[in-house]
């Protein structure tokens, strides 16, 4: 990397296929003035260095898409003097990206010191163990990204429930058994809910639901959720653009409101009887996201083509 100034406030590094960095370097933890590092998406691989306990100024770390295997170091959680918890720092953009690489174990309790963080993105790694409920402390976070691990246990209601600045939660893709905790009321700021593919069992619970008012996705898919549709899914979600509740075991009618707010995904349950007329009324029917526009490339009619055979699946399940 050559000779880097002690005094340098920033850091934003990216190599090429022919000068690529190998790992990170262990005099990183020279910078001491240093409060950004970004050294995202360059096939990095070894352990993260302990020297960066030394970065006692940095509030946004971004290592995410790399290769850097083993457990999450004490070194990014445990430092007494950890910059991310002083007062001194601005209120905003505090940032601990990890995701996209090969890191495993524990997620360290010691990641609820981190006082001021407002996005923890821990995502596609290889962390197993459960959800610790020392996360709960992060009074200030507004981004939580635990998908596609390999954690267990249910999911921590009182703690997750404290998280009250919270907008999106993705805990997706993970063996987060048992019912949807009903203490996740308490997160009214939640704009993006995905809990999905996670062996989740019971209801939908409507009392959880009445009061996330600000939701505008909610992705339950591919768990074991049993029991109707919960009308106030439909009623007092108003701000609601994407919902997905197929792969699970629901059972009861297809509400006809379902239709008439358009939200195609509700599918691949056990639902019983007629198929609404009111499904000739969409004639708007559109993917809600980027994500479902990637997925469905055909555009409305692919789109629309995917509801119309869930729906006759789920009828003819009654015949």
């Amino acid at each position: 990397m050559g000779h880097i100034p002690a005094a340098l406030g920033q850091l934003d590094f990216r190599t090429d296929e022919y000068e690529r960095l190998r790992y990170i370097p262990a005099t990183l933890g020279q910078l001491t003035s240093l409060w950004r590092l970004n050294l995202s998406g360059n096939e990095l691989s070894g352990p993260i260095p302990a020297t960066l306990g030394q970065l006692t100024s940095l509030r946004r770390l971004n290592l995410s898409g790399n290769r850097l295997p083993g457990p999450i170091p004490t070194a990014l959680s445990g430092w007494p003097p950890l910059a991310l918890v002083r007062a001194s720092w601005a209120t905003r953009n505090e940032y601990l990206g990890l995701s996209g690489n090969e890191l495993s174990g524990p997620i360290p309790a010691a990641l609820g010191q981190l006082a001021n963080l407002e996005e923890l993105d821990l995502s596609r790694n290889e962390l197993s163990g459960p959800i610790p409920a020392a996360l709960g402390q992060l009074a200030n976070l507004e981004e939580l990204d635990l998908s596609r691990n390999e954690l267990s246990g249910p999911i921590p209601p009182a703690q997750l429930g404290q998280l009250t600045s919270l907008e999106h939660l993705d805990l997706s893709g993970n063996r987060l058994p048992g019912p949807i905790p009903t203490a996740l009321d308490q997160l009214t700021s939640l704009k993006e809910l995905d809990l999905s593919r996670n062996g989740l069992s019971g209801p939908i619970p409507p009392v959880l639901l009445g009061q996330l008012t600000s939701l505008k996705e909610l992705d339950l898919s591919r768990n074991g959720l049993s029991g109707p549709i919960p009308p106030v899914l439909l009623g007092q979600l108003t701000s609601l653009e994407h919902l997905d509740l197929s792969g699970n075991r629901l059972s009861g009618p297809i509400p006809a409101a379902l239709l008439e707010r358009a939200f195609p995904d509700g599918i691949g349950n056990g639902l019983s009887g007629p198929i609404p007329t009111e499904l000739s009324q969409l004639t708007s029917l559109k993917p809600h996201t980027q994500t479902k526009a990637k997925h469905h490339q055909g555009g409305c009619t692919m789109f629309l083509m995917i509801f119309l055979i869930g729906l006759l699946t789920l009828s003819l399940v009654s015949m």
